[in-house]
């Protein structure tokens, strides 16, 4: 048979050839790549809104550190203590308390430290008298210094009181003094209220009646009705309740001292209260003024899930968006820097270069527009609400430098 000639070859039937068109496919490309950036943005921000509420909102009762540190040795002079370099104030310079299962002491600052092969050895001053642990013992370095309540740790007599509060009562330390004015203590958020006790003598020495007080959400007192903390959105109330029973037993002047969260508290007690005109002084020690820069602050510090890829600040953005409706936060109403017009108490701000808790800029801020009343002091490579325990000395001279210059 004849094979047909290439001119008699036709196509078959039905059959057409199709091409890719380079639009389509970048079309579709965009397309997938925004719905891989929606599942981000929507998981990721669920996701980081929940750490919102688990390590900012959520109400824990305070509690101890790990025994995470290594008592290696004690000699006339020092004390040896080796630990991983993230070990909790192990490299953090000052007076800290040494605790073990069975017993606590005070050690001084660092005398030298060696950080070769990633693990810290640290030789700290021993202070005379104070006892010390086995060699091998597990310990921690604790910033608050001691633990007990003012007789225990002090031996300063005081009373367990309690005073009223929205929805109840609540607990506070308090110690008599013989002046007229009352220094009222507020700790951070799921401190205890030993945080109060590296000062409590600086009052005592001035006569001043104490108060070191709970609040909301605390063990002694009634929960918040969010059942969250609201970094003083809500809890200025207690302290003006403190105020209030600091005023009805004599109280002519009061001097408001708040760590941390409890800066917020106090802070926003200035800004809302009546009583604020009673109110001499404010001390603040590392205090929250803007909560939402803090989660930008703690989020800056956080890596995505399974890398090393820091939280970009627009996850993050949309991160509190969620958080601000499933957990009814308002952002405006936990910053107190963007309130400054409205605050005229003399106050004592300390915060640390080194705080990886709180952001710095806000106090810096704050310092900067209320120069008339702030005065701000901010020692070098110092954490969060450490600055006592860098320099006992000079936190106290500042402390009654700034109470004396008001006549209190």
């Amino acid at each position: 048979m004849a094979k047909p000639s290439s001119s008699s070859v036709v196509s078959r039937p039905g059959v057409r050839e199709h091409t890719v068109k380079p639009a389509r496919v970048i079309l579709v490309s965009l397309f997938l790549l925004a719905l891989l950036v929606l599942a981000f943005y929507a998981i990721g921000g669920w996701y980081f809104s929940g750490r919102i509420h688990t390590d900012a909102l959520q109400v824990h009762p305070p509690e101890a550190g790990p025994l995470d540190i290594t008592f290696d040795r004690g000699a006339a002079a020092t004390v040896v203590l080796r630990g991983d370099p993230d070990a909790q104030n192990l490299l953090e310079e000052g007076r800290f308390g040494l605790m073990w299962d069975s017993g606590e002491s005070v050690v001084g600052g660092i005398v030298s430290s060696d950080t070769a092969g990633g693990t810290a050895t640290v030789f700290r001053e021993r202070i005379a008298a104070q006892p010390i642990p086995a060699p091998g013992s597990s310990v921690r370095l604790d910033g608050f210094v001691w633990s007990g309540n003012p007789q225990t740790a002090l031996g300063i007599p005081f009373q367990e009181i309690r005073f009223p509060v929205d929805g109840g009562t609540a607990g506070a330390w308090y110690v008599e003094g013989t002046t007229d004015t009352w220094m009222i203590f507020v700790h951070g958020k799921g401190a205890p209220r030993n945080e109060a006790l590296r000062l409590l003598p600086l009052a005592v020495e001035r006569g001043y009646h104490a108060m070191v007080i709970d609040y909301r959400n605390d063990p002694s007192a009634p929960p918040d009705p969010s059942g969250f903390y609201q970094y003083g959105v809500t809890e200025w109330g207690d302290v003006a309740a403190a105020a209030r029973y600091a005023r009805s037993n004599g109280a002519d002047d009061l001097v408001a001292v708040g760590y941390s969260m409890g800066g917020a508290n106090v802070v926003s007690f200035i800004l809302r209260s009546p009583l604020r005109a009673q109110t001499a002084a404010v001390i603040l020690d590392s205090p929250v003024l803007d909560f939402e820069s803090t989660i930008d602050y703690g989020a800056s510090q956080t890596t995505l899930p399974l890398t090393s890829i820091t939280t970009p600040s627009s996850l993050t953005s949309v991160a509190k968006w969620i958080a601000s409706w499933r957990y009814d936060i308002d952002w405006d109403a936990a910053d107190y820097l963007a309130q400054w017009r409205d605050y005229h108490t003399p106050t004592l701000l300390f915060q640390g270069t080194g705080d990886e808790t709180v952001p710095l800029g806000p106090a810096q801020q704050f310092a900067g527009v209320r120069s008339d009343v702030v005065t701000f002091i901010s020692p070098p490579d110092v954490g969060h609400v450490l600055a006592w325990n860098a320099d006992p000395v000079g936190y106290e001279s500042t402390v009654n430098s700034f109470l004396d210059g008001l006549g209190l």
